[in-house]
């Protein structure tokens, strides 16, 4: 070599190194810039290194001859895509095709089906082969060259592809494709008898009021029981029709939850059924849902929200919730409420409301992965106090207010929060701590799963992980000592408090780590040291959160105690989201537990067994566990598991069975009988599609093509005309004799009816006073 060209080359190496010292101190400025300098950023390095050794390798493509591999980390030049919420900016499927596409609707990448979904894909697709290399994968950036970049990688990956993905309808354990309609035939003013109307009401204020205070408890207790007092007694009493769709409403959920818990009364078979349909003919009739919003109409979408969440139809569940949403937007529940003449016990009830509202709305997004209703940057709502409702019965409580941010939410920079003043542990402080933990879900859903991530680096969204763990850390660390489950706690007055926290919280951790549990170490090439050891770090973070779940649950499975202490309505979602993420890991051959991969398995039985025992009475369970067992047989031949003791007890139930039909024939209640099923018998009488149920044609408005909101029969009859107190629609409750009163629709009682509580009484009379007691709460 001549001295010349030796010359040069010492040049154009010193050139690179300045080059590289640049690209380097723009990365890492990267991270902490504000969005707008971070494209400034990513335009500029686009610019210097168009061609770059990694950024080309990440489209499978060689390095041109001279250039330097290994320049920058290969974590900071491609796409965060590369995670397990790959493609979170596009559909992969036609929603439109079908009634059930439709039914199921778009399942983002943060939901446990979409992971279902990739764990039966990736076993079709790899045929065993837990090793083979995926890729290629774009660039991160935002302009133009970049987003073509990752479209023509994201090509490639697609022509790797043996098959089509399976549809998310068919990985759904959910019963939106069942239909749930409206009984017009039933009595909207029936009312169960008083002593049990006590019992459903309990069964909702004991379980759900405290995670859910939609309504305030003591106001709607009271007048509960005022107006069934005013009945046994024979008074005249009047309602709204809209507070009676509010009582219907909390007398279906607490249904549901009597009959999960298998409780030794029983009202009418399937009686939630009768009370939703009540309580949406009360409620969500004619032109109640375009007229302008009031508290109570809030109050009942938000609850027939919950009710559709309880028992399994997510979808209809995360529309409605929308529209409640709507409706306290309008009603300025999002924002600070400084009206002089409002008590601070009313204002208090608000903020309760407002915050079950986020929360709820926050568990139904992650649950079907799509973007919560609520902008949080137009929100001033303070968080709760850390008080009992009943506690704000004066004045001094006002200057608790003021200790607290005006703005509710949670920034790194907030000052350490285990620092303060130790809590106590109520209500309030529940609801608080709830409302937190949901922030940082949401946070995690924005930040990991929003269609915007794919134009950040895998290094961003390390970044991104560690701050939300952060988050939760500190989170963890603010608990009152009646709150925290991290310690042995005997305190029995806050145990359902405690396990509803600490699912949530399991929920939460694994959609922060589960971008990190995939095979990683062969998608992104030039990774540095520390990048690979954070990644396997976070992924044994997320398997070791769903092992929790596992030891969350007793080992002597007791359903009564699950429905009675936990989140019973969401306890299926949380249990099938940590076994998916286990049979996640062993379909990548336990690669982030080499050293005890065997110890999943264990984790996985109790997990699957939970699902089969509740599967007896829980339709939601019994699709979910057929759905994980068949995935589970697949890769346990795989991997030469031993999991005969779960094929026997499969087996067992399916020689045990008494119905063919376990869609539409239930065991009914008065037969004694419990269903019995077995995962390879259901899938052998439906097929792939054996997950949904077939005869849910009545769902569907054949003409338009689209579910409605809510699902009426076929041929609807006009409004029934029943008496009222007076002309602005004061519901009266009719005696038997009084069916007759009907003017318009089907006036033959059916089976749903109940025996009305003043068949004998006079039920026709007035209750001014109550009723503007009542409008003023």
């Amino acid at each position: 070599m001549s001295d010349r060209a030796y010359t040069q080359k010492i040049e154009e190496t010193a050139l690179r190194q300045q080059n590289q010292a640049m690209v380097e101190f723009l990365t890492d400025l990267r991270v902490s810039a504000t969005e707008e300098t971070k494209l400034q950023i990513d335009d500029l390095l686009e610019r210097i290194v168009p061609d770059a050794p990694v950024a080309a390798s990440t489209l499978g493509r060689s390095s041109d001859p001279g250039e330097i591999p290994g320049e920058i980390p290969g974590e900071a030049n491609v796409s965060a895509e590369i995670g397990s919420n790959d493609e979170t900016d596009i559909v992969d499927e036609d929603v439109f095709e079908d009634q059930e596409s439709r039914a199921t609707g778009f399942v983002g990448k943060g939901s446990e089906v979409q992971w279902l979904r990739r764990v039966r894909s990736e076993q079709e697709r790899h045929g065993g082969d837990s090793s083979q290399t995926d890729g290629p994968y774009g660039p991160p950036g935002t302009s133009m060259k970049a987003a073509s970049r990752r479209i023509e990688a994201r090509q490639k990956r697609k022509q790797q592809e043996r098959s089509l993905p399976a549809r998310a309808s068919a990985s759904t354990y959910y019963l939106d494709v069942d239909s749930i309609e409206v009984d017009n035939n039933v009595d909207p003013f029936e009312l169960p008898t008083t002593a049990d109307a006590h019992i459903l009401l309990n069964h909702y204020m004991d379980t759900v009021q405290e995670a859910f205070p939609v309504l305030s408890k003591q106001t709607f207790t009271a007048q509960f029981c005022q107006y069934y007092a005013s009945v046994s007694q024979g008074t005249s009493v009047t309602r709204p029709h809209k507070w009676l769709a509010i009582l219907n409403l909390v007398f279906a959920i607490g249904s549901k939850h009597s009959e999960l818990m298998q409780a030794d009364w029983k009202v009418v078979g399937q009686s939630h059924l009768v009370y939703q349909s009540r309580a949406q003919i009360l409620g969500l009739s004619g032109s109640s849902l375009v007229s302008p919003p009031d508290l109570m109409q809030t109050q009942i979408t938000a609850l027939l929200a919950f009710y559709f969440f309880s028992v399994g139809h997510i979808n209809r569940a995360w529309v409605l919730m929308g529209t409640a949403l709507r409706f306290a937007h309008a009603l300025g529940l999002h924002v600070r409420n400084e009206d002089p003449t409002t008590s601070i016990t009313k204002k208090e009830t608000l903020v309760h409301m407002w915050w079950a509202l986020y929360s709820l709305e926050g568990s139904l997004s992650a649950i079907v992965g799509r973007p919560s209703f609520v902008c949080e940057d137009y929100c001033s709502t303070p968080l709760p106090l850390s008080l009992g409702i009943d506690q704000l019965s004066d004045e001094k409580s006002a200057s608790r207010r003021d200790e607290q941010s005006t703005r509710a939410r949670i920034d790194q920079e907030a000052p350490d929060v285990s620092s303060t003043i130790p809590e106590a542990s109520n209500s309030g402080s529940f609801l608080k701590n709830l409302a937190l933990l949901s922030m940082i879900m949401q946070k995690a859903m924005v930040n990991l799963y929003a269609a915007k991530v794919v134009a950040h680096s895998w290094k961003d969204l390390q970044e991104e992980i560690k701050g939300l763990l952060d988050q939760l850390q500190k989170w963890s660390a603010s608990l009152p000592s009646g709150l925290n489950f991290f310690r042995p706690n005997d305190d029995v007055d806050f145990q359902h408090e405690r396990l509803v926290l600490e699912t949530h919280y399991i929920r939460t951790k694994i959609l922060i780590t589960r971008p990190c549990l995939c095979r990683l170490d062969s998608r992104i090439e030039n990774q540095s040291k520390a990048s690979d050891n954070f990644n396997k770090k976070t992924a044994r973070i997320c398997v070791d959160t769903a092992k929790t779940m596992s030891a969350l649950l007793p080992s002597s499975f007791n359903t009564v105690y699950l429905y009675r202490t936990g989140s019973w309505w969401s306890m299926v979602p949380s249990i099938m989201q940590a076994l998916i993420v286990l049979l996640l890991e062993l379909s990548y051959d336990t690669v982030h537990f080499p050293e005890d991969g065997k110890e999943i398995l264990p984790s996985i039985r109790k997990l699957i067994h939970c699902l089969r025992t509740m599967a007896k009475n829980n339709e939601i369970a019994e699709r979910a566990y057929v759905m994980a067992f068949r995935v589970l047989r697949g890769l346990a031949q795989r991997h030469n598991a031993d999991i005969s003791d779960l094929i026997r007890k499969d087996t067992t139930r399916a020689e045990d069975s008494t119905s063919s039909n376990l869609e539409d024939q239930p065991a009914t209640e008065e037969s004694g009988q419990e269903t019995q099923f077995s995962a390879e018998a259901y899938a052998q009488q439906y097929g792939e599609q054996g997950m949904h149920a077939m005869h849910a044609d009545n769902f569907f408005d054949n003409r338009t093509g689209y579910a409605p909101m809510f699902t009426f029969s076929a041929a609807q009859p006009q409004e029934s005309q029943w008496a009222t107190g007076s002309a602005g629609g004061g519901a009266t409750v009719p005696s038997n004799s009084s069916r007759s009163v009907l003017i318009h629709g089907n006036p033959f009682m059916t089976n749903y009816d109940e025996e009305n509580p003043v068949a004998d009484e006079d039920p026709f009379f007035s209750m001014e006073d109550f009723m503007r007691e009542f409008q003023e709460q």
